[in-house]
């Protein structure tokens, strides 16, 4: 089931840069997301309410916590950042590239300073090719 969800994420991925690279350049940049998040709302709103087994609405807000409104504000620096990154020229065949390695450097340091997580030799070898790639194509 891994690997589907892999497949969705891509996907999605893929999806997304192309679709922030398409957003017209006169749209406004905040209506644009408002409605975008308008559409996300109703639709999960409605896989919620047609999952079998979930429960009840006041026990579902019950276990909510600190993340939902984290993660809400790290989603509009994310699609705020990536719309206004295409739309100043960057290229959509470097934006997704460049800013998910460097995140994937970071987040390395992080699961190991605060989540435990171990790092092998070959990481290292990968870490090392990932700066290196970095470097290469930000070189002008």
């Amino acid at each position: 089931m891994q690997t589907v969800w892999l497949g969705v994420a891509i996907a999605a991925t893929v999806g997304y840069h192309i679709v922030m690279k398409l957003t017209p350049s006169g749209v406004n940049p905040y209506l644009s997301l408002a409605m975008t998040y308008a559409v996300v709302t109703v639709a999960f709103a409605a896989v919620y309410a047609t999952l079998p087994g979930t429960m009840p609405l006041r026990a579902s807000l019950g276990q909510l916590n600190w993340t939902v409104l984290a993660l809400g504000v790290v989603i509009v620096g994310l699609d705020l950042g990536f719309l206004m990154l295409y739309r100043g020229g960057f290229d959509v065949s470097l934006g997704a590239l460049i800013t998910q390695s460097a995140a994937a450097l970071l987040l390395l340091l992080l699961g190991v300073a605060f989540f435990s997580e171990k790092i092998t030799l070959s990481q290292v070898g990968g870490i090392a090719l990932c700066i290196a790639g970095l470097w290469l194509i930000n070189r002008r």
